[in-house]
């Protein structure tokens, strides 16, 4: 017969290991969620950003582009590559990252300076007419067709430096408006086309502009203006007066922060980063629609600009594999 206090002890060790497993329990059920959330989002990330998207064979594909071409970019969803054949005319070629089998070649062309992708079916091609003449081009990936074919006209710029060049496009999806950044080796112009293909000229400060991003809602445009020597991330608003038929582009114009980077917009969401004396990157911030700011993150390593990216998801991600838009030198 066991005592009373005999069975006391027997009953509170019994008790004791019962909640000793349900301790190592939990833990192993926290441990499996946390691998399992870790893993949830890796792929999100994955769908989300075309440099993690590409597969072993794909990314070899891409390196051999890189290796041989100029104006190599991977379309948004990580499908395809375009590089650029040069010759008596110009050619963009569209490669399937899937297969390194052509899908589509821009024949005809004048000499490209400007390469980037307008969707996943359509691509961006500036052009050099003549010194001092520029035009933006478009082409189907499907097809190879071009927007100064099937439309009849494609937006031109005139009367510029003799070395001017195309160096950034920026667009919404949602209104249609573009913005194109051209610069010569001593000024910066801004310019706007609407969805009729009117070309307007867009009055700021007049600095050195590096870099131009477009919210989607196609009201906000960021730049990053040199003005004395410091660079700063400017915003400029359209005024509500603005037509998209007068001669210039009326926007609003306020320094959102100065000695910093233009990383580029999110849906209406504004990324910035803060930069060293030597001008790079060392933490990421984010600037909502309605001006609230964040910081997102400290870099552990001073970073160029040029070598952050981020996807539609807000994901950050440093030194890419590739880009969506390139300015072929």
């Amino acid at each position: 017969m066991l005592t009373k206090r005999a069975f006391g002890r027997i009953f509170v060790s019994f008790v004791a290991l019962l909640t000793l497993s349900q301790v190592l329990f939990l833990h192993h059920m926290n441990r499996l969620f946390y691998v399992q959330e870790k893993r949830t989002q890796a792929e999100i990330e994955q769908l989300l950003n075309p440099s993690l998207i590409l597969s072993a064979k794909a990314k070899q594909i891409l390196a051999q582009l890189q290796h041989e071409y100029a104006g190599v970019t991977v379309s948004p969803n990580g499908q395809y590559a375009t590089y650029l054949e040069e010759g008596a005319t110009d050619a963009v070629h569209v490669e399937s990252l899937a297969t390194g089998k052509p899908v589509s070649v821009a024949t005809d062309l004048y000499p490209v300076q400007y390469i980037g992708w307008l969707d996943d079916e359509e691509v961006f091609v500036g052009e050099q007419i003549t010194p001092g003449e520029l035009e933006l081009n478009t082409f189907y990936v499907s097809t190879g067709q071009q927007a100064d074919v099937t439309a009849g006209s494609v937006p031109v710029f005139s009367e510029l430096s003799s070395d001017a060049q195309i160096v950034k496009v920026t667009y919404s999806s949602q209104t249609n408006d573009i913005f194109v950044l051209i610069n010569s080796s001593e000024s910066s112009a801004l310019y706007h086309i609407g969805t009729m293909e009117d070309v307007q000229s867009v009055p700021y400060g007049g600095g050195y502009v590096k870099n131009i991003a477009l919210t989607q809602d196609g009201t906000t445009l960021y730049i990053e203006e040199n003005i004395d020597g410091s660079w700063d991330v400017v915003r400029l608003r359209q005024e509500s007066t603005t037509s998209s038929y007068s001669p210039e582009f009326d926007m609003s114009q306020q320094v959102v922060q100065s000695n910093a980077a233009l990383l580029g917009t999110v849906n209406n969401t504004l990324y910035y980063g803060t930069v060293n004396q030597n001008g790079l990157v060392v933490a990421i911030y984010k600037e909502d629609a309605n001006g609230k700011t964040a910081l997102v993150e400290h870099l552990n390593s001073p970073t160029m600009a040029s070598d952050i990216l981020i996807d539609e998801g807000g994901h950050i991600f440093v030194h890419p594999v590739a880009s969506t838009s390139t300015t072929v030198s």
